[in-house]
């Protein structure tokens, strides 16, 4: 079923958004903000994951690598009225969440996206995607956590050694 529903989500990715991901990477998230003045992505070559944001045209403002094993990534866990993602990405005190989402009514299929920073803990900046801009495959770190042998449980919201 879980599969099923990603699939869906999936078909829901517009082919014109942007990607700039190397093509040796797998986009896992990518936008753009500010009317098309910023680019946030989010990739992955299996191994690490790269998180990239700033002025489109330009050297990204800030640019993280971190192992795959690194970043947290939070699965959609079933309910709610949007099927959304999350990776997190730590840099020294700063957290960066990066999610995107899509309502599970058709008639608001549309994706969304964007990315949360943080402080110590505390909120202090929210940027979004531009509508139709997102490309997202958030899924694919699922499955390499998998491989890394890692098993998520559902009820705990937790990822584990698999036993």
């Amino acid at each position: 079923m879980r599969r099923h529903l990603i699939f869906a989500f999936a078909l829901c990715v517009p082919a014109s958004a942007v990607a700039d991901c190397a093509p040796n990477m797998t986009t896992l998230v990518s936008c753009t903000s500010g009317k098309g003045a910023k680019a946030l992505d989010l990739c992955t070559d299996g191994a690490s994951v790269l998180y990239r944001f700033g002025k489109v045209g330009r050297s990204p403002d800030l640019e993280l690598v971190r192992r795959v094993l690194q970043v947290g990534y939070t699965p959609w866990p079933g309910v709610g009225s949007a099927i959304w993602e999350a990776v997190t990405l730590d840099n020294g005190t700063y957290t960066y969440e990066v999610s995107s989402a899509v309502d599970r009514t058709p008639e608001n299929a549309q994706v969304r996206g964007g990315v949360e920073v943080f402080q110590n803990g505390q909120h202090i900046a929210s940027v979004q995607c531009d509508a139709g801009s997102v490309v997202t495959n958030i899924d694919a770190l699922y499955a390499m956590r998998e491989a890394a042998g890692l098993c998520y449980d559902p009820a705990s919201f937790a990822w584990d050694d698999c036993k």
